[in-house]
């Protein structure tokens, strides 16, 4: 993945954040990404896992009733 791509997902997601105000919240998100950096650091993620991390918007959701199945031409 380019530097600047990188860049850009990690600017996203700390703006996706920038309404959190309370500090308990903002050391629980703080604490959540040093878990996550860590997994990566000891190739706990591999590189799926870690893009599907960061692109997990571009994931398109899985049809859940039949109709849409059907319409999509999956059983």
């Amino acid at each position: 993945m380019p530097l600047p791509v990188f860049r850009a997902v990690l600017k996203k997601q700390f703006t996706n954040n920038a309404h959190l105000s309370d500090v308990r919240v903002i050391d629980r998100k703080v604490a959540e990404c040093k878990q996550h950096m860590v997994g990566i650091r000891n190739a706990f993620y591999n590189g799926d896992h870690v893009r599907n991390y960061l692109f997990r918007e571009n994931v398109e959701p899985k049809p859940k009733d039949f109709l849409s199945k059907f319409l999509i031409g999956k059983d």
